[in-house]
């Protein structure tokens, strides 16, 4: 986390909240490293926007809209990286799950494929669903590899299984033979929904530290009215079309 909090920025997005995550600590945080990057790279990097936007107000040479301009332009250039990171981060967590559910998933299959797996599976099938359930809970919580991956690692519905039960025991049995890697899939799996659930945030807080430029008048009463608002793209196409007849023809 940061030494000092930039209260300009959102809090949603200080890389401290990586440890917020469940499942976060010294054997998850490993994976977990470009998620942090990632967050910690947009915290400074809309920091530096604000601190840019103070100092061009002071530059008392450019008018508002060109102040406005100029930090846009400097805040596109910060905001490029950290949106690649962003992106490589979610792609790495999403690649690392897929991997590693795999991993995790392959001596369940195997075991499965076993000459009594069938026979199992169709026992279960034929047991009413509360002794059902009940069975393969204590399976799972007596470490009987046999019966379990032979329940869980062929279709769900050949036990008599519906996707969910089978996808919610799978996961129990899994966390109970290889913890660690069971721990780090959930937590990689939270770091990337919390990365896909910020993103938007991200972009909002971006446009908000480079703002807008806003017209405005006095009321009657000598208060300031808003009579229009004008955005960085907004001012670049203006002075688009003011250059328009100014353009040296070619040929």
């Amino acid at each position: 986390m940061a030494d000092e909090v930039d209260t300009r920025v959102s809090a949603s997005l200080d890389p401290g909240v990586i440890a917020l995550i469940d499942d976060y600590d010294e054997d998850t945080r490993p994976v977990l490293g470009q998620t942090e990057t990632a967050l910690s790279m947009a915290h400074k990097a809309l920091g530096a926007i604000h601190d840019a936007k103070a100092a061009a107000a002071t530059n008392k040479t450019l008018t508002p809209m060109a102040q406005l301009v100029q930090v846009d332009d400097f805040a596109t250039k910060q905001m490029q990286p950290v949106m690649k990171a962003w992106g490589n981060a979610v792609e790495a967590l999403n690649n690392n799950v897929q991997n590693l559910e795999k991993e995790l998933m392959a001596p369940v299959q195997q075991r499965a494929t076993a000459s009594m797996a069938s026979e199992i599976r169709a026992h279960f099938k034929a047991m009413e669903t509360g002794p059902r359930m009940k069975a393969i809970q204590q399976a799972i919580n007596e470490g009987d590899d046999i019966t379990v991956t032979a329940v869980l690692g062929g279709r769900s519905y050949l036990s008599g299984l519906d996707p969910e039960m089978a996808d919610s025991f799978l996961m129990e049995w899994q966390a109970k033979q290889r913890p660690v890697e069971s721990k780090r899939l959930r937590a990689m799996k939270k770091a990337a929904d919390l990365l896909n659930d910020r993103v938007k945030i991200l972009k909002n807080e971006w446009t908000k530290a480079v703002g807008v430029h806003e017209e405005t008048k006095e009321d009657v009463q000598g208060r300031k009215i808003v009579t229009k608002t004008w955005t960085p793209a907004e001012v670049r196409e203006m002075v688009r079309k003011a250059n328009i007849p100014f353009a040296v023809p070619v040929g």
